[in-house]
C-alpha cells in the first residue's frame, strides 16, 4: 500500500488519527518513543495532573514527561489499541509542523517501509 506524506524543511509529515481525530506527525525513525504535545492529551480530555511523570532520553538531554495510552491510534491503516506516548510540551518551532512524533515503537509494528522522497510517498 502507498501512503503520502508531506515534506517540510527536512521533516515527514504524515497524517495521524488518534481516536477518529486528525493530527500531523513527524516521522522520526530516531525517536525510540512516540510523543504527543501536552495541548494534544489535553484535546483528547487527558488530565496533565493525572498522568504518571517518567524520564525521558531526547537528542536534546533528559527531560520529565507524562505517559498516557491512547484507546486508538491510525497511521498507514494500520490500528494500534492502548498504545502508549510520552506527553511532553513541544518547542514552538515543532509546533508549526507537527501534533506529535511518530517513533520506533510504532513504526516497528510494519515490516517493511520504503519511503520515496521524489514521489512523496511511503510504501508499506
Amino acid at each position: 500500500m502507498k501512503h503520502n506524506f508531506i515534506l517540510e524543511k527536512r521533516k515527514i509529515i504524515v497524517s495521524v488519527k488518534i481516536n477518529d481525530r486528525d493530527f500531523r506527525f513527524i516521522l522520526d525513525t530516531g525517536a525510540t518513543t512516540s510523543v504527543i504535545d501536552s495541548s494534544v492529551a489535553v484535546r483528547l480530555g487527558f488530565d496533565l495532573k493525572k498522568l504518571e511523570s517518567v524520564k525521558l532520553t531526547t537528542a536534546g538531554g533528559n527531560i520529565t514527561s507524562k505517559t498516557l495510552k491512547l484507546c486508538q491510534i491510525n497511521l498507514f491503516d494500520k490500528d494500534i489499541y492502548n498504545f502508549d506516548v510520552s506527553v511532553i510540551n513541544f518547542p514552538f518551532q515543532i509546533t508549526l509542523f507537527a501534533s506529535g512524533l511518530v517513533g520506533m515503537d510504532f513504526l516497528l509494528n510494519f515490516k517493511e517501509l520504503k519511503i520515496n522522497f521524489d514521489k512523496k510517498i511511503i510504501e508499506i
